[in-house]
């Protein structure tokens, strides 16, 4: 369980870091390198169903907030 939780945090935090540098993201790159190769099934292979609704839509409040500005 410990090391779900460490890859969970690591993964939010290639999240943050993408965010930082880019402003916003598309769900797809949570698919691709380098989010993978903390977990070959993206997010799916580390939260729950809810867990990733709620990380999506996070993302989405993000981009329309950038958006907007």
């Amino acid at each position: 369980m410990a090391k779900k939780i460490h890859t969970q945090i690591g993964f939010v935090n290639l999240i943050l870091d993408h965010l930082t540098e880019r402003g916003v993201m598309d769900a797809e790159i949570l698919y691709q390198s380098p989010f993978t190769d903390l977990t070959p099934k993206g997010p799916d292979g580390l939260f729950s169903s809810e867990q990733l609704d709620e990380l999506m839509a996070a993302l989405e409040q993000v981009r329309g907030t950038a958006m907007a500005a």
